[in-house]
């Protein structure tokens, strides 16, 4: 996959047209999916473009950005919907700084929780209709690829090319069939709850990037997704799971308990499959921890 590379003096007359204001500064580059690039507009607005490969799941992640802006959950204003850029498409939104990278509680569960079951109930009203597939492949455990694994969208080999460990292969055939086991509605979740897509003043979350990675999953995928971001060790991921509980004010079932537990299998084993297929060291996951995992998702 090829980092869009866009030439300022393009950016600049895709701006004009389309935000009827020119650049006067860009203010940073990143991105590692994407372009993320920040700038200063002649009208004196300041907005982030976001540039990536076309994908109807875009209007989507707009739509779903659009909502939770206009009802008050703290998601950048949405500017513009993902519009042709050359051969990529690009969206943009306005530029929102400041906050930390905790809240002022630190690791306690609590503050996450909090912002999750907010997010998940302030998008429930779009989760039947909106179109939100293919999820990112860190998400994808219904993937159709061959193997257990699909393989990450920045990494060019196959993850089916490369052979084992067999404990886990093993763990993600096994999560994998245990999150299909469950059928339940499907709500709107973030599916990319990593560090630096949130910003925190305090105890309150401050702001949230990274729309692209909205999914629509059942509660107990999206919440054992979230649980592996920001609770990485089994003590940890239940700690949150029973925030998250106390917080949306109601038990999860036995079944529905077990099914994030397998998202958190699923997911942790994900990336310990990207570091196998990477050649670095399995740091994600270990063969103690997924014996544990397992049991807890009753498998």
């Amino acid at each position: 996959m090829d980092l869009p590379r866009i030439d300022a003096g393009l950016l600049d007359q895709w701006c004009s047209h389309h935000l009827g204001s020119r650049i006067t500064a860009e203010r940073f580059r990143s991105g590692r999916l994407s372009a993320v690039i920040g700038a200063v507009l002649a009208d004196g607005r300041e907005v982030v473009i976001k540039v990536r490969e076309p994908a109807a799941r875009l209007e989507g992640c707009f739509a779903v950005q659009s909502l939770l802006h206009a009802s008050g959950y703290p998601a950048p204003e949405p500017i513009l919907a993902p519009t042709p850029l050359g051969r990529w498409t690009a969206s943009v939104e306005a530029l929102v700084e400041g906050g930390d990278e905790l809240p002022s509680s630190g690791r306690d569960p609590r503050p996450f929780a909090s912002a999750l079951e907010a997010l998940v109930r302030t998008a429930r009203p779009l989760a039947a209709g909106v179109d939100l597939e293919p999820k990112p492949s860190w998400n994808r455990w219904d993937h159709d690829e061959p193997g257990v694994w699909t393989t990450a969208e920045d990494v060019e080999r196959p993850f089916h090319s490369v052979v084992g460990p067999d404990w886990l292969e093993r763990t993600g055939r096994a999560a994998r069939e245990r999150i299909a086991c469950r059928q339940a509605p499907k709500v709107i979740g973030h599916g990319d709850w990593f560090r630096e897509n949130f910003r925190w003043r305090g105890e309150e979350l401050h702001v949230a990037y990274d729309w692209d990675s909205a999914i629509v999953e059942t509660e107990a995928v999206i919440v054992g997704i979230v649980a592996t971001y920001v609770a990485p060790s089994v003590e940890e991921s239940a700690a949150f799971l029973a925030a998250y509980q106390e917080v949306a004010g109601r038990r999860f079932e036995r079944d529905e308990l077990e099914v994030s537990w397998a998202a958190v299998l699923w997911l942790r084993g994900w990336k310990a499959k990207r570091q196998v297929v990477t050649g670095e060291p399995i740091r994600s996951l270990s063969e103690d921890e997924a014996i544990r995992l397992s049991a807890l998702a009753g498998l």
